[in-house]
């Protein structure tokens, strides 16, 4: 699209913004704008709060500093009605004056958190962001993202679903590497990692069990510490689905895609930007220091075997070269 098309779809966007809560055709070009042409929100956001509109929370990611205020302004309340909407707006956000007003709200909380489910700490991890007790703040996704894309595969800096030797002990299904990442690539470089990145993973198992933790080495070995299936599980992958996978063409792209292309609307494999949940935000605490993971991949299996569902998400401690993938679905 050129950029003529882009504000012409900026603008459709703001003058049906009543509409964008219905999931329809504003909704769906919202989050293509966003995931594919990275556009600033501010003149969505200030014609949604206009509306009294705070769904979906991205629509606020660039609000003006004076739609952030008015946002603190109605949180404040302590007879707030819509705190769980604003708080999510504003964790999109995430800006000095949200990250100060989050620890404040988290310290002394106001009448309408009893409504809630969680603290104001756990709405940060929505936008992105996470601060502990001493009010110390951090990122948790990484502002590179790419993609991978059907093409000849010439380009060996990542690959998806190579098969492994091993067999799952739980369900006996073969086991994969389901990305291996080149960390001496340009394009990686982000990850601070000298050598090779294998992730392996049960493809069955995984879909299953809660989290797996993987420990990884500037050697390029890897190993699974844990996972345990809630239940003894059938192996549903076949040796034919398996080879199918293994045998893809996926292709990272040579440049960097925009951080929230995952929400363009298309099922994409990501590694780095920022996650399209399709739950809530989970951050997974590393078992060897205590510490939020960061955000590091995603993979919808469909992408990698036709007629699966769900994906599966990649977060990295790079402190303990440690690793944790879960999946989630509808």
């Amino acid at each position: 699209m050129s950029s003529e098309e882009v504000d012409k779809m900026v603008e459709s966007i703001i003058s049906n913004i009543e509409t964008i809560g219905e999931w329809n055709q504003v909704y769906q070009d919202f989050n293509g704008l966003l995931g594919y042409h990275d556009i600033n929100t501010a003149r969505i956001a200030q014609a949604a709060f206009d509306k009294g509109i705070f769904f979906p929370a991205k629509l606020y990611r660039n609000a003006s500093p004076e739609v952030r205020d008015q946002l603190l302004t109605r949180l404040f309340d302590p007879a707030c009605e819509e705190a769980n909407h604003l708080l999510l707006c504003l964790a999109l956000q995430g800006d000095e004056v949200v990250q100060e007003a989050f620890q404040k709200l988290e310290r002394n909380p106001l009448p309408w958190r009893s409504k809630l489910y969680v603290n104001p700490s756990v709405y940060a991890h929505h936008g992105g962001w996470h601060f502990d007790e001493q009010g110390n703040c951090s990122s948790l996704y990484f502002e590179k993202c790419y993609t991978m894309l059907p093409a000849d595969g010439g380009d060996q800096a990542a690959k998806a679903g190579q098969l492994l030797e091993q067999h799952c002990p739980h369900c006996g299904c073969q086991l994969i590497d389901v990305l291996r990442l080149d960390g001496l690539d340009e394009r990686f470089s982000f990850l601070g990692i000298d050598g090779v990145l294998n992730i392996p993973v049960c493809p069955n198992c995984s879909t299953f069990t809660e989290e797996t933790f993987v420990r990884y080495g500037k050697d390029g070995r890897s190993e699974i510490v844990s996972y345990e299936p809630p239940f003894d599980t059938e192996n549903y992958c076949s040796e034919a689905e398996l080879l199918e996978m293994s045998r893809n063409q996926l292709t990272i792209s040579a440049e960097a895609v925009p951080k929230h292309y995952a929400s363009g609307g298309d099922e994409v494999i990501t590694i780095g930007g920022w996650p399209d949940w399709v739950q809530d935000a989970k951050f997974s605490t590393c078992p060897d220091c205590g510490q939020n993971m960061k955000f590091l991949a995603a993979l919808p299996w469909n992408v990698l075997m036709n007629g699966s569902e769900g994906t599966l998400y990649i977060e990295i401690c790079m402190d303990c070269s440690t690793l944790c993938l879960f999946h989630q679905q509808t």
